[in-house]
């Protein structure tokens, strides 16, 4: 069981993601204590927190007291403004209230005061003239002062008149107007005492005008008064309505902030049980998984080890002391440079660790481990923190190792048995050809048994017993004469048997050279793959047609090429020729296997995002749904003398080479497409 899984199976929590260690605390809440236990009294065998969770506990520490500050902040910030404005704002309307009272009665006095003023004016200057006239009885005559008061009382209560006050004057400017006129500097007693009734009621109607003016100004200081009185009763009324509502802000601020000073005491102690929880939790989980916990300041002069730890290194709390040179002490020589320097670029650039090394323990025994840590702030300000854990991975390395010599072992079977059915498909069209290479040579046999050259011998006998007289048997001889006829359609025969036996010839040697081709081709294939190399994947598509060409003639399939200029690719021609050679024979036997009907393989070949698309499609039998996740599964086939992993080993000779193979199929009896991509160029590593 690797230290993940018994991880998980101990505690029932996630794993960490490499770099968060911060967030265990969040991925493990849930308690494994009994309910109400609590770490150093109902367990006291689990006392003092190691120094993850105690960093944890300052950082959660601190951020729980600044979250809760900034809550209490913005309270009482509003119980401050809510107060605030509970004072200020019946001040506020009060203070708004006497402005404009003030500014109302200020336009009153402003209005009233000089109208009172005119008024009171004209009312001097009249008495003044009155005076004058009573005078006139003693001199005789009216005095220039007297009568130019009479004239300056006309013109103040024109201007009175003027100021809108012509319906309080009424018609006594123009009844004083009017004396004016008629009563003149000099004027006789006689003069005046025809005017005396005129002269009376002028008098009557100017000190009643100045007396109403007059009242009208005392009522407006009156209100003026009234006015302060009342606005002094709101300002005592305001301010006694801002203290009940201070008082009431105060009480509730105090019953507001007990209750979130208990809420923050619940939380607290809540908080500790939970981490209390976590630190009992991750304890055991640490030991059941054998992940060792550490943490290391900046400089490397402090690190702490959890007791896993040194189980993990092999030493022991009495006769090591942690430091950052006596653990790299520990590491494997020729890894202790790379941990070196991934400790020292974690710590530089405030990154996340992940790094696999290996420990080389007192005893000469080797352990793999896997380091994972994150790099936090000091919650003192004092710099950074790397805070992580240590995995042994020994078993899964070997499990990988153990699991690489039996894929490797997979695809030597696989491909043994591809080279076997190769073999017996070579062997098969070697035999098709062999066959046509004795019909050749049959009727070759059969034309030289059926040539007349033995009629070539008679004429050369024949001509050789008239050699004395050749001119005369010609002549002469009935024989001699149809000799040349004869020689004619010999020849005729022996040219027309010699074209047969070239052509034969021709077809025989061209079988022999089909015959060389596919063992050349076989011999190929058999060769070991492993080096890349630039191949045109046409051709080798065609290559591998050629190979199971027999096949696909003796089931009578016919084969459609769709086939888009791609480039060149450098790839393990033998691997893709492995894979290639495998999906065509099983199309063909899926179309074997659908029946009678018409039976079609498509070949495609095009461009894919990775580099090179070839796609075999076939209108066979299909695949079920419920067995597409299993088709590239090692040991699984659908039929009755599959060996079950020559698709799974295609698999993973396309993922050596960085591509992939997948499979296509909308159900059965509707066919299926299986495709390979690959990459232009070969892999970066053709083991990751």
């Amino acid at each position: 069981m690797s230290a993940f899984v018994a991880w998980q199976s101990v505690t029932r929590l996630p794993v960490p993601a490499p770099g968060n260690m911060l967030s265990l605390h969040h991925a493990w809440k849930p308690a494994i204590l009994p309910s109400g236990a609590r770490a150093g009294r109902d367990l006291p065998h689990i006392q003092e927190p190691h120094a993850f969770s105690r960093s944890y506990q300052s950082f959660a520490g601190a951020s729980g007291a600044r979250l809760r500050e900034d809550a209490m902040r913005r309270s009482t910030d509003r119980l401050i403004a809510l107060q605030f404005l509970a004072v200020a704002v019946p001040i506020a309307f009060v203070l708004l209230a006497q402005m404009a009272a003030d500014a109302r009665r200020a336009a009153a006095l402003e209005q009233s005061r000089p109208l009172r003023t005119l008024a009171n004016e004209a009312r001097a200057n009249y008495r003044t003239f009155t005076n004058g006239a009573a005078d006139a009885v003693d001199t005789g005559a009216l005095g220039r002062q007297s009568a130019e008061a009479l004239n300056t009382t006309a013109a103040l209560l024109a201007r009175l008149a003027e100021r809108g006050e012509a319906a309080a004057l009424g018609d006594t400017p123009g009844q004083v107007a009017d004396l004016a006129a008629q009563v003149a500097s000099g004027a006789t007693l006689e003069r005046l005492m025809a005017l005396r009734p005129q002269i009376a009621r002028a008098d009557h109607e100017t000190r009643a005008i100045d007396e109403s003016f007059e009242r009208r100004d005392a009522a407006v200081v009156q209100d003026a008064v009234e006015s302060a009185r009342v606005q002094k009763q709101e300002v005592s009324l305001a301010l006694l309505i801002s203290g009940v509502l201070t008082v009431v802000f105060v009480l509730a601020t105090r019953r507001r902030l007990r209750r979130q000073l208990e809420a923050d005491a619940a939380i607290e102690r809540r908080r500790r049980a939970e981490l209390e929880t976590v630190e009992i939790r991750f304890r055991v989980a640490t030991r059941a998984a054998r992940a060792g916990v550490y943490e290391m300041d900046e400089s490397g002069g402090t690190v702490w080890w959890s007791d896993t730890m040194n189980e993990l290194y092999g030493v022991s709390a009495g006769n090591f002391q942690p430091t950052l040179s006596g653990w790299l002490e520990l590491i494997h020589p020729a890894d202790r440079d790379g941990a070196r320097a991934a400790m020292t670029a974690a710590m530089r650039e405030r990154k996340p660790l992940r790094t696999q090394y290996r420990a080389v323990r007192p005893d000469g025994s080797i352990a793999h481990l896997e380091s994972v840590a994150a790099v936090v702030g000091d919650p003192a300000g004092e710099g950074v923190r790397m805070v992580g854990i240590d995995l042994d991975v020994t078993e899964r390395v070997a499990a990988q190792r153990r699991e690489d010599v039996l894929q490797q072992q997979l695809r030597d079977a696989s491909r043994q048995a591809g080279m076997a059915d190769v073999a017996t498909s070579v062997l098969h069209n070697v035999g098709n050809v062999l066959n046509s290479v004795n019909v050749s040579a049959n009727l070759v046999a059969d034309s030289l048994k059926r040539s007349r050259a033995a009629g070539l011998t008679r004429v050369v006998a024949l001509l050789e017993e008239h050699q004395g007289d050749l001119g005369s048997f010609v002549a002469h001889d009935a024989r001699g004469k149809v000799l040349p006829v004869y020689l004619a359609e010999l020849s005729r025969h022996l040219s027309a048997d010699n074209s047969n036996a070239l052509q034969e010839l021709d077809a025989l040697r061209g079988n022999i050279d089909h015959i060389k081709d596919i063992v050349t081709m076989q011999q190929r294939y058999a060769k070991l793959g492993g080096a890349a190399e630039p191949i045109d994947v046409g051709r080798l598509v065609e290559e591998s047609l050629r190979i199971n060409a027999s096949a696909f003639e003796r089931h009578a399939i016919e084969v459609v090429r769709r086939f888009a200029d791609v480039p060149q690719i450098t790839v393990d021609k033998h691997k893709v020729l492995q894979i290639l050679v495998n999906l065509l024979r099983n199309a063909k036997d899926a179309c074997d296997a659908a029946g009678e009907r018409e039976r079609r393989v498509t070949l495609s070949v095009g461009r894919c995002a990775t580099g090179v698309r070839v796609a075999v499609a076939d209108n066979g039998v299909g695949i079920a749904a419920e067995h597409m996740s299993r088709i590239f599964t090692h040991g699984f086939t659908t039929k009755k003398t599959g060996h079950g992993f020559g698709l799974h080993s295609g698999a993973l000779a396309a993922r050596e080479m960085g591509g992939v193979l997948r499979v296509e199929s909308p159900g059965l009896g509707c066919g299926a497409t299986f495709v390979v991509e690959l990459p232009l160029g070969p892999p970066g590593n053709a083991h990751a």
